[in-house]
């Protein structure tokens, strides 16, 4: 039952162990940076620290209510059921937010299968990262030394464009339930890769550059078109499909786009068109990932998961529509398109030969046709009616194998955002609806609200409310809201939100969920290894004694303790020389200056293990960092760590900090002690 709710229900913290504080007093100290006044930060950092005191005070004498002790019970029997089914993996599908539980060996098999299609994909004897990562900032160098990098702040959109810490891209499939068989869609993750953030500014010029009669802005949008509308006699509605988009462009045909819509690219950006095309052949060249420690290259098409390719395939979209428009014989009083769907007014006996014109553009890009069934045919999240006076009306749709999942009312996420969810659905499904009346409506959204467990008191006051949005704010604000991420703990959160109201009413926190039910889903990405790994706290024990170093690197783990070996392989041979010189004395002082770590081994004569190097805590924003090594400096036991490694974090903090980990100790000492007996 609890994995039917799918991976973002938010569940509640049992113990204050399970809550991370440390990441909570980064998202402090991040939103704290705004505030130009020292003293108005102090006095802000002082409230939100008494929040968090009292909230510490409040969860230890907290008793359980019914529903958690429920979600408790039913986290308890979903670890047990995967502990008891390792072969058994857990993940959601493509569509419908369904999820989704198959033999890991029957995952493996179809991955393995589409992966041997050697037309579009081939083994690589090594992993390619560190090449493609030089030739990425290569280009970019290039573009700095051109000037064409001209984005709001020159320097900080080169260093942004530029990766040394680049990972391999990994692959995952997931199951298409509404195809039998149930094949895998690839996705690969690309965060992180060498073009990730190259990619992404050219995605941005070339989305930039589309100014299309075609798209489809929102679904609101065009229902308010297409209720608008009165097709010629005899027309029917048909819609088009590509035939997996995303893996069927060729690169040539991207390329030739480009060049054909190069005077409305140029607009966007000051680099020339062969630059321009270098820089998109090779973002789509460098289309490479990882499955069970192989490397292969996609060689035609791209997976889902580039942040080039969504502008790329729109923009070969619109370079179709406006080809084969002009081939067309007959009038088309509606062609609009959302992404690789397309809906047309046609005659019957014209849509064959409509669809051939669409599928001799490109042999790699098919499409399929779907007719009208009595009039209707579904549409994004509409069902489109056609009525005996050719006038279009629309009903609710939802695909046969769709979850109906929203918000679950069970869910921890607060109330405040649960009751936006439900009234945006409320507002769509009503919109949306204008073949049937409002009852019908209602019916379709009490059903859904129930399967999500609302209580009926609830719903009935939620149905009775008027959502009718016509009015527009077109007042200027002045001062743009600011959104700043805080990880959501229910009670506190709530509260921090509002110490920092008075000071900073542009501020808008933007909740972050970690305790959810995605821990107890698969990952089915290669897993990084550890020394792989960058923007970690990492933690190295002594050989000689309990002592332990810990420190931050924003670069590759295995580039840091690289570094740690060169100094400590330099001590080595100074110990190992046997002079006691002026020189080798100055050489000491001069290490032992470098880190915490020297200075122990060279006063102690101790050695440190690399090789049992594990990582504490880890944060993508660089900025947490610091104060995230400072809360584990404190947490953990006998650190040689020196006072000014501290120094960074307000005095304020020490006291949650030392509270917490003399309960983390008492945890510990407690469990101990349960064992023994």
């Amino acid at each position: 039952m609890l994995l039917s709710l799918g991976p973002k229900f938010a569940l509640p913290y049992t113990s204050m162990n399970e809550i991370p504080f440390s990441h909570i007093i980064a998202d402090v100290e991040h939103v704290l940076g705004s505030i130009p006044d020292k003293e108005t930060r102090d006095r802000t950092r002082c409230s939100a620290v008494n929040v968090i005191q009292n909230f510490i005070h409040r969860f230890n004498n907290k008793q359980q209510d019914m529903s958690s002790r429920f979600l408790t019970h039913a986290c308890t029997a979903t670890r047990r059921f995967i502990k008891d089914n390792p072969d058994v993996v857990i993940v959601e599908s493509d569509k419908g937010k369904q999820t989704v539980l198959l033999y890991e060996k029957d995952y493996d098999s179809k991955m393995r299968e589409m992966l041997a299609d050697q037309h579009t994909y081939e083994v690589t004897a090594a992993n390619p990262t560190s090449g493609y990562q030089r030739m990425n900032n290569n280009i970019v160098s290039r573009l700095r030394s051109l000037s064409l990098i001209v984005f709001f702040v020159f320097f900080k959109t080169a260093y942004q464009l530029k990766t040394n810490a680049a990972q391999c891209p990994r692959i995952y499939g997931l199951p298409k339930v509404h195809k039998q068989n149930m094949p895998l869609r690839p996705v690969v993750s690309n965060i992180g890769a060498p073009t990730y953030m190259l990619s992404k500014y050219i995605g941005k010029i070339l989305q930039a550059s589309i100014n299309s009669s075609y798209n489809i802005r929102d679904s609101f949008s065009f229902c308010s078109f297409i209720n608008s509308v009165r097709l010629p006699d005899n027309y029917v509605l048909v819609s088009f499909d590509v035939t997996s988009l995303f893996t069927c462009i060729p690169r040539d045909l991207v390329s030739r786009t480009v060049i054909e819509r190069w005077q409305e690219i140029r607009e966007n950006t000051d680099i020339c068109l062969d630059l321009f095309l270098e820089i998109v052949e090779f973002c789509l060249g460098c289309n490479y990932f990882s499955y069970k420690g192989k490397y292969y290259k996609q060689i035609f098409g791209t997976a889902m998961g580039s942040p080039l390719f969504p502008a790329v395939a729109d923009l070969v979209m619109e370079s179709l529509l406006d080809n084969v428009v002009g081939k067309i014989d007959c009038p088309v009083p509606v062609l609009k398109k959302y992404v690789d769907d397309l809906i047309l007014a046609l005659p019957p006996d014209k849509i064959a030969e409509v669809l051939n014109i669409f599928n001799s553009f490109d042999p790699n890009i098919q499409f399929t046709c779907e007719m009208e069934q009595d009039g209707k045919i579904p549409f994004l999240d509409m069902t489109l009616v056609r009525k005996h006076d050719q006038t279009i009306r629309t009903e609710w749709y939802c695909k046969p194998m769709a979850s109906g999942r929203l918000v679950d009312y069970l869910s921890g996420h607060p109330l405040h955002l649960k009751m936006n969810t439900v009234t945006n659905f409320i507002h769509r499904v009503r919109e949306f609806t204008t073949n049937a009346p409002r009852e019908t409506a209602n019916q379709i959204i009490d059903e859904t609200l129930r399967i999500n467990h609302y209580p009926t008191s609830l719903r009935h006051r939620l149905l009775s409310r008027n959502t009718n949005r016509t009015s527009i704010n077109t007042t200027v604000n002045e001062t743009p809201t600011i959104y700043k991420p805080m990880l959501f703990v229910n009670d506190l959160t709530q509260r921090l939100r509002k110490s920092f109201e008075a000071v900073l009413p542009n501020i808008t926190l933007a909740p972050r969920y970690e305790n959810t039910t995605r821990r107890m889903f698969n990952n089915m990405k290669d897993t990084v290894p550890m020394e792989m790994r960058n923007n970690v706290i990492y933690r190295i024990p002594c050989h000689d004694c309990d002592a332990s170093y810990v420190g931050l690197t924003t670069t590759l783990l295995k580039q840091r303790l690289s570094s740690h070996r060169t100094t400590m392989n330099q001590l080595e041979r100074l110990r190992n020389n046997g002079n006691n010189d002026a020189t080798t004395e100055y050489e000491l002082e001069r290490l032992k200056e470098k880190t915490a770590l020297l200075q122990h081994s060279i006063e102690h004569d101790h050695r440190f293990d690399l090789e049992k190097t594990t990582i504490l805590d880890q944060h993508r924003r660089q900025s947490a960092l610091p104060i995230l090594e400072v809360c584990s400096i404190i947490n953990t036991p006998r650190t040689v760590n020196k006072r000014s490694d501290i120094d960074s974090l307000s005095s304020m903090y020490v006291g949650i900090l030392h509270t917490l980990k003399n309960q983390q100790s008492n945890s510990r000492n407690t469990t101990t002690h349960q064992t023994h007996e």
